[in-house]
């Protein structure tokens, strides 16, 4: 345990480094506690871990609230008790203020989806292959993808050549790239099959290859459009392109969106232990989420009440 002294110099900054240090973390979650430890300091100000107090925790939740939703607060509060618990343990902290507070009641709320036409207009508009949304055929494929598929945006990214049969028609979604760390394989249908079919023969003539290397990147969209640095496509720069079809098509659009939606129109068809090894969720509640109420079987229902 590291002395009183010593602990008096630590800053919130300080214990992130620390804690980061001793642990390996994917790098979106390391820029979420980075996330979470500027908000402290932007909001609060206070940047010696000693001077942390309930009182001063509640004040920032009360910030955090009267301009985010209660999610927002219950991810940063998730993240700064993890880095107090470490002060506890390490440097022999007192008490964690962060764990003395409550997570905020966020409430239930419908998941956000793309409408199907939308998603159809969007595959039109990359036909055209123009403006700020090239190269679309291989933005098209992407698409495809995720609604065939429901893989995050992460996957998408760090899909490699070797992690896809075509001939057995299967994606290997790796542990690494699994939000709840372990493995499974999807299926791939038809239309997606071709256009991995497709994209492998011009990844191939792109490098002058009979095929791609195993390890590289198969939505390699920098390969074919200089416009995006980089020697391989960045979920940053994903998001960038949904932003501009977002905009191009007056719609909201974006990778979660499809997932969301993928999940909602199989979740109709009452198969959700398959739809929760599809998803990779590790527990069947969180799948439950996409099932909703059928509007016309609630009518029909309420319909049977006598007049009045």
């Amino acid at each position: 345990m590291q002395s009183a002294k010593k602990r008096d110099t630590l800053t919130v900054e300080g214990l992130l480094e620390a804690y980061l240090c001793e642990n390996t973390l994917r790098p979106a979650t390391v820029g979420t506690y980075e996330q979470a430890v500027r908000r402290w300091t932007d909001d609060v100000g206070i940047r010696e871990v000693d001077a942390v107090t309930l009182e001063e925790v509640l004040r920032w939740r009360n910030i955090i609230l009267g301009r985010a939703r209660p999610e927002t607060w219950n991810k940063y509060r998730r993240h700064m008790r993890a880095l107090f618990n470490h002060a506890v343990k390490r440097w022999g902290l007192d008490s964690n203020p962060f764990a003395e507070v409550a997570p905020a009641r966020a409430g239930t709320r419908l998941k956000k989806t793309v409408d199907v036409d939308v998603v159809r207009r969007a595959l039109s508009l990359l036909e055209n292959d123009e403006g700020n949304l090239r190269p679309g055929w291989i933005w098209a494929m992407i698409i495809r993808a995720i609604w065939f598929t429901g893989v995050r945006r992460r996957q998408i990214v760090e899909l490699r050549w070797r992690d896809l049969d075509l001939e057995a028609g299967t994606w290997l979604i790796r542990a690494e790239t699994s939000k709840t760390h372990r493995e499974w394989r999807l299926p791939l249908v038809p239309q997606l099959i071709e256009d991995l079919t497709e994209l492998h023969r011009r990844t191939a003539e792109k490098l002058g290859r009979d095929a791609p290397p195993k390890s590289a990147q198969v939505f390699n969209v920098p390969l074919f459009y200089e416009r995006y640095k980089g020697p391989e496509l960045r979920e940053d720069q994903v998001g960038g392109f949904f932003h501009r079809l977002s905009e191009a098509l007056r719609e909201p659009i974006t990778p979660h969106r499809l997932r969301h939606t993928m999940a909602t129109q199989l979740a109709v068809h009452g198969d959700i232990r398959t739809l929760q090894e599809i998803l990779g969720h590790t527990s069947i509640s969180t799948t439950m989420g996409y099932v909703h109420p059928d509007m016309v079987r609630m009518r029909s229902l309420i319909e049977h009440l006598p007049d009045l």
